[in-house]
């Protein structure tokens, strides 16, 4: 029970040190940023949502790569092409002496502006 307490306090210690003397954050950082979370709004996160997330899934601002079982591969295309992306496939052939013959299709997927 004591080496697990002081093996605690050497980590928050550490914590503390780490923070103050090499990331420069105050002592009560911690406690600071408690009392700034509670002035976000349901809207600041939807508009940080809205910015930095959802771009990710519009064609026109991102580039996909899928690796799928041979057996998906059309209904993986049939979806990116309805989500608007230009879908090129590629089938990737191996070694038959290495990873037991196994073959892939590797589809690029990119927005046609």
């Amino acid at each position: 029970m004591i080496i697990f307490l002081l093996a605690d306090i050497f980590y928050k210690a550490l914590a503390t040190f780490t923070n103050q003397a090499l990331k420069g954050v105050s002592r009560s950082h911690q406690i600071d940023m408690l009392g700034k979370y509670k002035t976000i709004k349901k809207e600041d996160i939807i508009a940080a949502f809205q910015k930095y997330v959802m771009p990710v899934f519009d064609p026109a601002s991102s580039v996909a790569v899928v690796v799928t079982a041979t057996g998906k591969v059309e209904s993986i295309v049939d979806g990116f092409t309805n989500l608007g992306f230009d879908v090129t496939r590629k089938e990737l052939h191996t070694d038959p002496n290495t990873e037991k013959g196994k073959s892939g299709i590797e589809t690029h997927l990119k927005h046609h502006l």
